[in-house]
């Protein structure tokens, strides 16, 4: 009898787990779903004026959100290190701009190849006039795992030219001595100032976690399986 109890508890710990990592995968899913569908929406309406948006939104309420800023572009470029466009190494350029309002935020112009040596100065080419740029409103760029003690600093490569391994505005501001936007503006391509420009847009990514709702559930009917024949196996003889 005894044994028949462990069995059971055992199999019906393991039953549980599996069938709430299938649920959680279907809650990722639906997450996905939800994600792209904001993005997709939002980038089917007109372009909302940057002057107009709140700063103190909360930051996934701007997320994929298209604006549109009139201002001037300044002088510093930071250069995001190790981005690779079909297989060539290069930079991401992140330019701050000024709106007319006084409002600083960081334009990501798009991607430029390295070209040789890293030492070398980098010519970048920016709008000195009032322009007016469209774009969509996202978080920096996802790089790879930051590890504790690694060196995540501003790399100073000339007088307004800068390099960076993780684009963290905080520190990006402190060294531009600009109170910055806390999202990016990623440019659209022939925007003034657009570099080349293909960025990396989120997709619906929600089938392969359903897929994996699917495997944990089938793993989850096979173990019930199990279970109940082995416990029909170890059932007292009635005709003993």
């Amino acid at each position: 009898m005894m044994r028949r109890f462990i069995l059971f508890a055992v199999f019906g710990t393991v039953f549980a787990l599996l069938s709430t990592l299938g649920f959680w995968q279907l809650h990722r899913a639906e997450e996905k779903r939800v994600r792209y569908d904001r993005f997709t929406a939002r980038q089917s309406e007109a372009p909302l004026s940057f002057d107009m948006i709140e700063q103190h939104t909360p930051q996934a309420e701007d997320l994929w959100r298209r604006t549109e800023v009139s201002g001037r572009y300044l002088e510093s470029q930071v250069l995001l290190d190790n981005r690779i466009l079909r297989g060539q190494a290069g930079y991401e350029v992140l330019t701050p701009f000024v709106s007319e309002s006084g409002q600083a935020v960081l334009i990501n112009r798009g991607w430029i190849p390295l070209g040789g040596r890293r030492d070398r100065q980098v010519k970048l080419p920016v709008p000195t006039d009032q322009v007016t740029v469209r774009g969509f409103l996202g978080a920096e760029p996802i790089v790879g795992i930051g590890l504790p003690g690694a060196g995540h600093g501003v790399e100073r490569l000339g007088v307004n030219l800068f390099r960076i391994q993780r684009p963290e505005l905080g520190e990006i501001a402190k060294v531009l001595s600009l109170e910055l936007w806390p999202v990016l503006i990623y440019l659209d391509a022939g925007a003034p100032g657009a570099l080349t420009v293909e960025f990396s847009l989120p997709g619906d990514g929600s089938a392969k976690h359903t897929a994996y709702a699917v495997q944990w559930f089938a793993m989850a009917a096979i173990l019930a399986v199990i279970g109940l024949w082995n416990l029909r196996r170890h059932e007292p003889d009635n005709d003993a």
